[in-house]
């Protein structure tokens, strides 16, 4: 009957789905949050599989395959009236309705895989399993055709209306679907006809976009009916863009990587094909699971193609967080469509791993990845389709009907063996490196040692005996005393040239002086030294920095106006409280300890209340009222010379030492409760909350605490076990293990070693603090012995006992050098040292918990330019990023010399992730051997090809002193020079460098732009500059007060011939740089480039505290030297709009 075939099929399909997603969520699942792109590939091969599953079925159900027979719910055995049947007959896949009796086949199974088992490859995130199949028949003795059968008594279905209702909703459920979901297709048609074009600036971004990617570029139309960008038709795709005025070309350009990343990967047919099955499948809740997966899983790998192609993380974020912002509903291209933005997107996810830097970055699968994917999904869909239509028939003996289908239930695995590519170890030597210590202590002998001397007094200005000076950073967690006060409260010091102190205050650095009953206070070095060096240098340092004018003033008046005096603060609003458990209950034996210590500019905290409490505010603007600091806010130690507390029975508090009108995050840890981080003030008052970012207030916030409150501490979990040896199992004292990313925080690194421990001398260790869900904990031996670091995840649970983890780290490589500057031998002082493994490197298996075990500041150049960094035997690289060097070195050397370079994404396939290459300044490839102990590698630091550009005035006299930009191509920034000639730094053909001079005093400017394989004779003859004049109005003529008018962001590549706006000389410090319309909408702009287009943007900073795009104006008719052009009144219109 026909209901009963419909109703048959409906729960087959319903049972091969069910295995099929499942194997593919469980497979997606094991492969890693972090690997999107295979996910992707899983799940993609999983919808195929339950499209084609069913046809899978009735292809193999004709070719006489019928194992895995199953029965719907409401079958029940039949008892069949007399009659005479065939063979033929009695082999029907659908009961006889007729007075007869049947024979069937007895099939057994082999070969039906374990779906929790995962193939042991190189692939570690594909667990779709392989099937063997094979069949054995047993067929009943033959019976004569025309033999008759005893006659027996029939029923027909015991629910024979069942089918009816099954099929009647499954068809009716289908055609609802499939017709919603060509209304909206239809829909989209019809909205693409009826929107308008783009700008040509628009296309050509997105054709150059496209290039970038290998694409053919799509068309870009805009469309008020869209509240977020979003790619539309899987055929011929097309960029729909909202009708907005706010998208700049930063904007645009993440915009067209995001939905060009949808382009690539095919989406939008794979997004129809999940809407076919969500439709025909309406009954399966796993398929509409599947459905969301894989867009979540599209989104991912499109944030990542941003994330690698466009303007940084950070804004990345920022725009979808905007388009968020803007969604009254959901996206018209919800379901026919991939909108960047809505409200299934899951934002605050996506947030999240896009701030999360510790990921490697996967764009695109290898070939063969895929090939195994593919191939290990069509066997599971054969085996999946191996449940068909089949019923269970009956073989007739002495009028007795018996069961004749007997399924086996025997399962077996096919092993996988992995093909590795045989590496060769590479004998490496070392390499030759200047002898530069001869020269360096040579040097050294003929530096004069550093004096220093000062006084300190309380705040009555009494002196204060038995005061110590110490030297401490922001990442020290203990303090190095230099001095104590006599009777008189004064000290003096002496830093010989042979510390290496002495070295690190050249650069700068602080004192803190700290006695019994008051609170601290910090002056920077320079303030005590006595012959003026350090302050000299500091000024001239500041003087070629490229902050702001105005900063740089302020700074300036600070150096020269700080006194060798330390003025403590009083100690009389201790900080007093009670932590309690999350029943009310106290918290005995708490442990208080400071992270972060800040006071007032001026010692107080008024201003910082004040401006705590307006509207718009967040943490970051409110660091401007601070004024001394102590200590680090991104996770690291606390400040162990600074006072500890621990809670009595009653679990109160007292904590003195901090001083008054302070802000203090402390660190608060003890037994059975969540180690937290708490923000509190020694001043009395109310709590008051922040948010982290204005823009996103609830992202997250920050409370403040007055000088007396009340904690309540989460649970915890402790955590227990031993570390050994991977190889001896023997146990390993002194490893430290530390949390990573503890739950319910949305980034790693704000809770980066919050919880720590220490193993013992039997390996033992006992971790306490961590929050209730997934955490992530990495293992690091110590700086001396070479095992590499290994992260693994504690899922802590309330209520729960310990928590068993045994660690096991693997002994590693040393891999050391010494980093030094190639033309002089001097070292590269300070810098960060990172190992990576290629990911083919067969030594990685021998490493648990390898990929994503990384901490970017664990070993650092020593200053002498040493390093000492463990890595694998195999293929790897390591990178070196030098602290403040980037006016001086290129990024990304010596990784053209390395094999495996991926070109679109300037980087390397390795683990613990994917290295970048513009993250250091010099890379280079390592291959030691299995038996090796220590290898050597020095890497010499090379500046690159400088040119140098002579600037004369118009008289053709030289030019001494002035602003310039264009030094360094990564950073284009203004910057001061002295000397009539600027140089540029590592300048490459290929990329032609524009080069502007402005010259405040005398209202000269220049432009010159650098392009060739060798430039000579290179010169910037200035001309006197140009200024416009206008009133900023809007549409309706009125004038608009504090619009920003400045740069519209334009590549040298695109547009060379348009000149930067010149530096704002009285611009505010701390602001960006651009020119302010006043009350009447007025504005003035000085130092335009004459003979020369101008392209300008308005930008207008609303109460949220959030910049607005308003649009756009091009100074078409260049102006002359000299001129100023009022332009009236004005309107800025956005790109696109006539």
């Amino acid at each position: 009957m026909f209901d009963a075939k419909i109703a048959d099929f409906a729960v087959h399909v319903l049972l091969q789905s069910t295995v099929l997603i499942a194997v593919g969520l469980l497979a997606a699942r094991l492969s890693g949050r972090h690997k999107a792109a295979i996910q992707s590939a899983i799940l993609r091969v999983t919808l195929i599989a339950v499209l084609f599953c069913p046809l899978a079925s009735l292809t193999l159900s004709k070719l006489g395959v019928t194992d895995y027979a199953l029965l719907p719910a409401w079958e029940t055995k039949q008892i069949v009236p007399s009659g005479t049947t065939t063979i033929s007959q009695a082999t029907s896949v659908f009961p006889p309705d007729t007075n007869e009796t049947t024979v069937s086949r007895i099939n057994t199974t082999k070969g039906m895989t374990d779906p929790n088992r995962v193939p042991e490859t190189g692939l570690s995130s594909t667990s779709i399993p392989l099937t063997n199949h094979t069949e054995s028949d047993l067929t009943a003795p033959s019976i004569a055709a025309s033999q008759p059968l005893p006659n027996r008594v029939s029923s027909d279905r015991s629910l024979p209306i069942a089918g009816w209702i099954v099929s009647l909703i499954w068809i009716t459920g289908a055609g609802i679907l499939l017709t919603k979901l060509f209304l909206l297709n239809r829909t989209v048609i019809q909205l693409r006809h009826h929107s308008q074009s783009a700008n040509a600036d628009v296309q050509h971004l997105c054709q150059k976009t496209s290039k970038m990617l290998g694409l053919r570029p799509p068309e870009v139309i805009i469309s008020p009916c869209v509240h977020s960008p979003c790619l539309v038709g899987p055929w011929k795709p097309v960029i729909l863009l909202p009708e907005q005025k706010t998208l700049t070309q930063s904007v645009l350009r993440d915009i067209f990587l995001h939905e060009l990343a949808h382009l690539a990967r095919r989406d939008c047919l794979f997004h129809l094909l999940a809407r076919i099955a969500t439709a025909i499948l309406f009954f399966q809740p796993l398929v509409w699971l599947l459905l969301r997966r894989l867009e979540q899983i599209a989104d991912d790998v499109c944030d990542d193609y941003v994330i690698q192609y466009g303007s940084g993380r950070k804004n990345y974020a920022n725009t979808l967080v905007d388009f968020a912002e803007k969604l009254p509903s959901l996206p018209l291209a919800r379901e026919a469509g991939l909108a960047m933005v809505s409200l299934r997107s899951s934002l605050s996810r996506r947030i999240l791993r896009i701030m999360d830097s510790s990921r490697s970055l996967t764009l695109r699968l290898p070939a063969k990845w895929v090939a195994l994917i593919v191939i290990l999904g069509i066997s599971a869909t054969t085996s999946a389709a191996l449940i068909v239509n089949t019923r269970s028939t009956s073989v007739v003996k002495n009028e007795t009907v018996k069961e004749a289908t007997q399924p086996d239930q025997d399962r077996t695995v096919s092993d996988m063996a992995e093909v590795v590519p045989r590496t060769s170890p590479l004998n490496t030597t070392s390499k030759t490196v200047p002898n530069a210590d001869t020269k360096q202590k040579t040097e050294a002998s003929t530096k004069s040692e550093l004096r220093f001397q000062g006084r300190v007094v309380d705040p009555d200005g009494h002196p204060i005996k038995q005061a110590t000076i110490n030297y401490t950073n922001w990442d020290m967690p203990n303090k190095r005393i230099l001095a104590t006060t006599n009777e008189q409260g004064t000290f003096s010091f002496t830093i010989a040239s042979s510390d290496q102190l002495y070295k690190v205050l050249q650069k700068g650095g602080s004192f803190v002086a700290l006695a019994d009953g008051f609170g601290p206070t910090v002056k920077g070095a320079y303030d005590c030294e006595t012959s003026g060096k350090l302050r000299k240098a500091l000024l001239e340092q500041n003087s070629n920095s490229r902050a702001p004018a105005t900063m740089l003033e302020q700074l300036r008046k600070r150096i020269l106006g700080g006194t060798s005096t330390f003025q403590l603060v009083a100690d009389d609003i201790p900080l007093t409280g009670r932590i309690v458990n999350i029943d009310g209950q106290p918290v005995a034996g708490a442990k208080l300890q400071v992270a972060k210590l800040t006071g007032g500019v001026d010692e107080r905290l008024d201003g910082w209340e004040q401006a705590a409490q307006t509207t718009g505010t967040d943490y970051y603007r409110l660091q401007q009222y601070l004024g001394m600091r102590l200590g680090n806010d991104v996770g690291g130690p606390t400040l162990d010379y600074l006072p500890t507390t621990v809670t009595d029975k009653n679990g109160e508090f007292i904590f003195k030492g901090l001083g008054r009108d302070r802000i203090v995050k402390l660190l608060i840890s003890g037994r059975e409760i969540e180690t937290s981080n708490v923000y509190a003030r020694t001043r009395k008052g109310e709590m008051i909350e922040v948010p982290m970012e204005a823009r996103n207030p609830s992202l997250r916030k920050i409370t403040y605490h007055p000088n007396s409150f009340t904690f309540v501490a989460g649970p915890s979990q402790p955590v227990e076990g031993v570390v050994r040896d991977s190889k001896t199992q023997k146990p390993m004292p002194g490893v430290t293990l530390q949390s990573y990313h503890l739950a319910g925080h949305r980034m790693s690194g704000w809770t980066e070693g919050i919880v720590h421990t220490v193993s013992d001398e039997q390996g033992r260790y006992r971790l306490e603090g961590l929050p209730i869900g997934r955490n992530e904990v990495i293992c690091l031996s110590p700086l001396d012995q070479p095992y590499l670091a290994s992260k693994f995840v504690a899922k802590t649970e309330a209520g729960s006992t310990t928590l068993q983890k045994n660690i096991e780290l693997t002994r590693g490589i040393w891999i050391e050098g010494r980093a030094y500057d190639k033309d002089t031998g001097e070292p590269i002082q300070q810098g960060r040292v990172s190992y990576f493994a290629f990911r083919k490197n067969p030594y990685i298996k021998t490493v648990k918990g390898f990929n994503g075990a990384f901490l970017s500041t664990r070993y650092r150049l020593n200053p002498d330019g040493t390093y000492r960094i463990p890595g694998l035997p195999g293929r790897g690289l390591v990178g070196i990023l030098a602290d403040g060097v980037d006016s001086k070195y290129q990024r990304g050397r010596g990784a053209e010399k390395i094999q495996g370079r991926q070109d679109r994404m300037n980087g390397f396939d390795t683990y613990p992730y994917f290295a970048s290459t513009f993250n250091f300044h010099v890379m280079s490839e390592v291959n030691p051997a299995e038996d090796a102990k220590t290898i050597k590698l020095d890497f010499p630091f090379e500046s690159g090809r400088s040119l140098h550009i002579e600037v004369v005035d118009p008289e053709g006299k030289p030019v001494n002193e002035g602003y310039y930009v264009g030094m360094m191509k990564a950073f284009n920034t203004w910057r001061r020079f002295k000397g009539n000639q600027l140089e540029i730094k590592g300048y490459q053909p290929e990329e032609p460098r524009r080069v502007q001079v402005f010259l405040e005093e005398r209202k000269l400017v220049g432009y010159l732009l650098i392009e060739g394989k060798n430039p000579t004779n290179l010169k910037i003859k200035l001309k006197p500059w140009a200024e416009i004049t206008g009133r900023f109005v809007d549409k309706s003529g009125i004038p608009k007060a504090n619009v920003t008018i400045g740069n519209v962001f334009q590549t040298i590549e695109d547009h060379p011939e348009i000149p930067s706006l010149p530096p704002h000389i009285n611009q505010p410090a701390g602001q960006m740089v651009g020119f302010t319309t006043d009350e009447n909408g007025q504005f003035t702009i000085i130092g335009l480039v004459p003979e020369k287009k101008h392209h300008l943007s308005a930008t207008e900073t609303r109460k949220n505290g959030i910049g607005y795009y308003l649009g756009e104006y091009t100074i078409e008719t260049p102006l002359k030297p000299g001129e100023v052009r009022n332009l009236g009144d004005i309107q800025f219109m956005p790109k696109g709009a006539e």
